[in-house]
C-alpha cells in the first residue's frame, strides 16, 4: 500500500517561461529532481504477504486540489513498538507446491507448468483486451521493481490469470498496468509478521515452501529493465520467482471537458520559436512515484486559467491544451510530465523525440498524448 504524499514530494513545475526563451526544451534540468522525489517509495510488493494486500491510497481528486491550490502538507506519522508472543501459523497459498525433483529454489524456477503458463499468457490471443504485453518481459525469474508501485493482489487469484488482473488494474486510480508472476515463499512462518521468525520458525534452507501467485500494479508503464527483483533470502530460506509477465495499459484515458486523448506516439509537442510567442506556457514534472495521470494535467491546466485571468500573468491567456507524456533517461526510469499551451497543436507539431543533456544522456519521450479543451481540438 501506498499513501498519498505531500505536493512537495511529487510535483515540480518549472518557473514560468521568460522572454528570452526561443525554443521548446525538454525540462532535462527537473528530471533528477523528479526521480529523487519517489526515492523513498516501495517500489515492488514484499516477498510473500509481509505487506497486507490493499488498495492504493492514491487518490487523483485529492492530489489535484493539492496541484490548483499548490499547498503544501507534511503528514504525521506515528509509530508504537508492542512486544507480542510469536505464533507460528502455516500460511495460505494459491500456486501449485513445488516438491519434485526436491523442495528447492532450483526446482521452482525450473517447474515446467510456471513456464508454460507463462508462454501461454504471452500469445495475442491471451493478451488482456485493452492491453499490451510489456516487450521482453516474459516468463522471467524476476519481478518488476519501480517507484510507482501501487498494491499488490494475490489471495483473490485461484490460478494465473492476467484477464483477473487486468480488471482490478482497471478498477485502481492511477493503475497504468500489472507484473503477473509466482513466488517461492516459506510455508511455516509468524502468524503476526508473515515471514519466518528466527527464534520460533526460523527460515531453513530446508524448509518446506509455498507458491504465491500474484499481481503487483503500477501507476507508470513498465519496461523489461525494470525487471530487477531476483529474490531473497529469509533466513536461510531462499524466496525466487518464476513465470513473471508484464503487461500494460494501450490507451490513455478520456476526460471530462476535454477531447482526445490523441496519440504523439514517441515524440513530444515541439511549439514554434519562440516559444512565449506562440502559446507555450509551461511544463511541470512530477515525482517518480506519482502515477500516469492526465487528470492532473487536467486539473494544473484548469487553475493555470483561473489564475492567469486573475493575475494578468500569460498575458491572461486560458490554458486549452496540453501534452502528458513519460520522460525517460537513458531508456529507464520514468518521469511523468505535463507541458501547457494557450494554443492547441496538432500531430504535425509532435516532433521532439529526444535530446541530449551535456554528459552524454539521451532523454526520450514515450506514452505522448495531447488533451484539448471542449471545442479547441486541431488535427
Amino acid at each position: 500500500m501506498r499513501a498519498v504524499l505531500a505536493l512537495s514530494s511529487l510535483i515540480y513545475a518549472l518557473a514560468a517561461a521568460c522572454p528570452l526563451v526561443k525554443r521548446q526544451d525538454l525540462p532535462i534540468e527537473d528530471y533528477e529532481n523528479a526521480v529523487a522525489a519517489g526515492s523513498g517509495s516501495v517500489v515492488g510488493p514484499a516477498a510473500g504477504d509481509a505487506a497486507s494486500e490493499s488498495v492504493s491510497l492514491y487518490d487523483p481528486t485529492v492530489v489535484a486540489s493539492e496541484i490548483a491550490a499548490q499547498v503544501t502538507e507534511s503528514p504525521a506519522v506515528i509509530t508504537a513498538n508492542v512486544k507480542r508472543a510469536v505464533v507460528c501459523t502455516t500460511r495460505t497459498y494459491n500456486g501449485p507446491h513445488v516438491s519434485s525433483p526436491a523442495d528447492s529454489a532450483e526446482a521452482f524456477q525450473a517447474f515446467q507448468a510456471f513456464t508454460d503458463a507463462a508462454i501461454a499468457a504471452a500469445k495475442a490471443s491471451a493478451v488482456p483486451s485493452g492491453y499490451a504485453l510489456v516487450p521482453g518481459f516474459v516468463n522471467k525469474k524476476a519481478t518488476a521493481q519501480d517507484p510507482s508501485y501501487l498494491t499488490y493482489l494475490s489471495s483473490k487469484l485461484s490460478n494465473y490469470n492476467p484477464a483477473h488482473c487486468a480488471t482490478f488494474c482497471n478498477s485502481l486510480n492511477g493503475c497504468t498496468g500489472f507484473n503477473i508472476f509466482n513466488e517461492r515463499v516459506p510455508l511455516i512462518v509468524s502468524s503476526t509478521t508473515q515471514v519466518p521468525d528466527k527464534n520460533v520458525c526460523p527460515g531453513l534452507a530446508t524448509s518446506p515452501s509455498a507458491t504465491l501467485i500474484k499481481c503487483a500494479f503500477y501507476g507508470m508503464p513498465l519496461l523489461v529493465s525494470t525487471a530487477t527483483n531476483v529474490g531473497q533470502f529469509q533466513g536461510k530460506f531462499k524466496v525466487v520467482v518464476a513465470g513473471s509477465n508484464a503487461y500494460i495499459r494501450s490507451l490513455a484515458p478520456s476526460l471530462d471537458r476535454y477531447e482526445g486523448p490523441v496519440s504523439f506516439g514517441n515524440a513530444s509537442i515541439n511549439a514554434p520559436a519562440p516559444v512565449v510567442d506562440h502559446g507555450y506556457l509551461r511544463t511541470q514534472t512530477f515525482g517518480a512515484n506519482v502515477p500516469y495521470d492526465p487528470n492532473l494535467c487536467a486539473a494544473s491546466c484548469e487553475a493555470q486559467t483561473v489564475y492567469n485571468a486573475a493575475h494578468g500573468t500569460k498575458r491572461g491567456q486560458a490554458c486549452v491544451f496540453f501534452n502528458s507524456y513519460i520522460l525517460y533517461k537513458n531508456g529507464t526510469n520514468g518521469v511523468f510530465t505535463c507541458a501547457y499551451y494557450s494554443t492547441p497543436y496538432g500531430v504535425a507539431y509532435a516532433k521532439n523525440k529526444g535530446q541530449f543533456d551535456k554528459d552524454g544522456n539521451k532523454f526520450t519521450i514515450g506514452q505522448s498524448y495531447g488533451y484539448y479543451a471542449d471545442g479547441s481540438y486541431v488535427p
